[in-house]
Order: C-alpha cells, then structure tokens, then sequence
C-alpha cells in the first residue's frame, strides 16, 4: 500500500466524523487531485482524472457511513416485497395507484452505480441513474476549457445496456461559480451529448441544494423558477430561467420541486442564504427541507432518503422520521397511503463494491 493511500484513508475517515469540514475542502481537493500521482507526487495536469486513482480516494471517503452492497439489494428486495410498485422517475407521476421511484445520484462512483442498474436488471426493475457532469469521474475543466473523460463513453453504454433510465445530475451554478463558464451551456452540451451516445435522456435531477447557490440548480430552466428575484453569487447574477425543458426535449426534473402558492418571500431568501446549517445529517435542516421547505412545495407525497450507514431519513406531508434502520423504512413504505408517489433516493457514495 502506498503512503499517498494511507494518507487519504486517513484523511477520508477524519473527513467523515465533520462532515461540515469536508464540504469545505471538497472544492480543493476537486482542483488539486488532477495534479497528483498515486504516489502523492505532483505531475504536470493531466488533461483527464485517473478513474481508477478517483475510484480508490473515494472507496475510503466515508468509512463510517458506507453500506455494502448487499444492503442495496436487501433494500431493493424488501421494497419489492411491499407490493408497491418500483419505477423509474419518467413514470412516477403518471403511475396509477401507490408508486415508488428509484432515484441514483451518482455524485461519485459510477461503478457501484452501474452494478445496482445490473442487478435491477437481472430481477426486472427499471431505475433512474442521474451522471454528474461536474465530478471528476465525468470530465475536468482546464484553462476555461471543459474536457470529458474518454471513459464515459464505454460507461454510458454500459447504463444503456442494462435498460435502465439515464439521465443529467445537473451542476450549472457550480460551473458558473467555480470555473467561471456558462452553467446553462454546460447543461445543453451534456444532454446533447448524452443522447449522441445513445441515451434516451428524459430527466434531470438538480445537484447539490438551494443554500449552496441561493437556488436550486433546477432553477435554471424557466420551468422550474420556484421565485422570481435576482440572485447574486459573488456579486454576479445568476442567470435563472434560461434553459426550457420543453424544447431540451425533458419530461420531468427529479426533485420534484415546485412553486409555492403563496410563498413567505423573507423566510424562502433566509433558507436559501444559510449555507452554515445546511447538512443532510442535521435533522433541523433536513426536516425543514423535506417538510416544511419555505421555497418550494413537492410534486410527489413522500421522499426516502439513505444519508448514511443503515440510516434513513423519511420526510412528506404529515411523515417524519429521523435516522430509521431498513426494517423500519420497509414498515414506512408498506403503510403509503393509497395512490401516493414515493422517492427513494440513493446514492452509490454509501455502497462499497
């Protein structure tokens, strides 16, 4: 084992305990990883990551939070077994009777990403997988310049293959925050992309939360505008609205966000603006987000969310709770009410391989 991988287990496991401390230094690391070997040495950039140098990093990123992935499929065969039936997003809204979505962001590891779309597969389930265009694994962004890795060919077809539902985890404020590029273009350029290798690409699910930018990434389709102001990041306004979903060719955006009827405008500018308290392993602020979210209102009744090592947090209408076990989320969704639509959301980040 190198000392450049000892190092970053170390470091990995440190990261987990503060979560706060490594959204921090995430945005560094994203910069300076392309500039080292696996020794630790630094080399000139490289013009693409090393996946499987990535891969390594983050296998040990959240030691104390990872599943393996053998919980994914008891997780998936206990929701078969409730007899509600389990989708892709594309359906969700339309479904007739109790419906439940599967929703992957893969914010960093494809691989176990791709290995759940095969075991759905291999029992006849068709789930959502949402490819992040801002993480390393996807491409890098070099002098203004965006680059996509050579390997997301292959990786696209591979998603293709196993017939699940692909799709764009759409990161444009961060384009626009940290590379100084156009967001939006960067949204257009992926799916058109995406769809050049064969996707049949028909949602996205917007990255990252609305205090990190002061909006939500899926508010740059004039769609999905929850609230009508300007936005400023570092004193530059952010360009909201300026996409349409309709004539991109997308059906639905997989949060499932959606306007207010009469939204608090002072309560909704504060959420946005608090970056400090906004941590899914905070129950206040997840269950502000979930339940009682001042921005925005949701299009489906429930959403299931994995944070964590065997650690759930479920939030809707008139449901809260807080870091249940699997056995106690299969009892949540077993009890839906009739003709309800679910989100379970899942992220191949808390699965090892």
């Amino acid at each position: 084992m190198s000392i450049g991988l000892i190092i970053r287990r170390k470091l990995g496991r440190t990261l987990a305990r503060w979560p706060s401390i490594y959204r921090t230094l995430y945005t560094t690391y994203q910069h300076l990883f392309r500039c080292l070997t696996g020794n630790g040495h630094a080399t000139c950039p490289p013009r693409h990551v090393d996946i499987a140098q990535y891969l390594d990093y983050y296998a040990i990123d959240y030691p104390e939070l990872s599943n393996p992935f053998s919980y994914y499929t008891e997780l998936i065969d206990g929701l078969r077994g409730t007899g509600i039936e389990l989708m892709p997003l594309y359906e969700l809204l339309s479904a007739k009777g109790r419906a439940v979505g599967l929703r992957h962001d893969i914010d960093v590891n494809p691989g176990v990403a791709l290995r759940m779309a095969r075991y759905l597969t291999r029992i006849g389930i068709c789930g959502s997988f949402y490819l992040l265009h801002t993480s390393p694994y996807y491409g890098s962004f070099d002098d203004s310049e965006f680059v996509r890795n050579p390997e997301m060919s292959e990786l696209v077809r591979s998603f293709i293959v196993t017939g699940c539902e692909l799709g764009l985890h759409i990161d444009p404020y961060w384009v626009d925050k940290a590379y100084k590029m156009d967001g939006a273009k960067a949204v257009d350029t992926e799916l058109r992309w995406l769809r050049s290798q064969g996707a049949v690409v028909r949602g996205t699910v917007g990255h990252n939360s609305a205090p990190m930018y002061g909006c939500e990434n899926s508010e740059i389709f004039r769609e999905r505008v929850l609230w009508d102001r300007v936005v400023k990041m570092k004193g530059k306004v952010l360009s909201l609205g300026v996409l349409s979903e309709k004539k991109l060719g997308l059906q639905y955006e997989g949060s499932f966000a959606v306007r207010k009827k009469d939204i608090n405008t002072k309560e909704a500018a504060a959420f946005c603006s608090n970056l400090k308290d906004a941590d899914i392993r905070s129950e206040p602020w997840m269950k502000k987000n979930l339940v009682d979210n001042p921005l925005c209102d949701w299009e489906v009744d429930y959403q299931f969310w994995l944070i964590g090592k065997d650690r759930w947090v479920v939030g809707g209408k008139d449901l809260w709770e807080w870091m249940v076990g699997l056995d106690r989320m299969l009892e949540l969704v077993r009890g839906l009410p009739e003709d309800s639509r679910s989100v379970v959301v899942v992220h191949p980040d808390y699965f090892t391989t």
